[in-house]
């Protein structure tokens, strides 16, 4: 009877842990400062990403393509990650890039 119980009690286990597992939102690869994006692990092709260098920049990856589009904001605006557009200069803020 005690071997059925824990025998149990494993089978609940990995089936919550699996469960969680399927629960997990997918996350993009985090970005080298400076660089593009790697389109090939980008399932958002409407997502943008800033270039930490230039904010007046950003990158797009196009479905399909290989190699990230760098689009420039209009003149005297720069590009917010979080808002996913251009802003005008004295709406935008820096912020702390997400990187390795």
């Amino acid at each position: 009877m005690k071997g059925i119980s824990v025998i149990a009690c494993f089978v609940l286990l990995i089936s919550v842990a699996s469960g969680h597992k399927l629960q997990v939102q997918p996350r993009y690869e985090p970005q080298e400062i400076y660089a593009e994006p790697n389109c090939a692990v980008v399932t958002d092709h409407t997502r943008m990403f800033r270039d930490i260098s230039d904010p007046t920049h950003y990158w797009v990856c196009a479905e399909g393509k290989e190699k990230a589009d760098y689009i420039q904001c209009p003149p005297d605006e720069a590009f917010m990650e979080h808002l996913q557009r251009c802003v005008k200069w004295s709406e935008w803020k820096w912020v702390e890039p997400y990187t390795k």
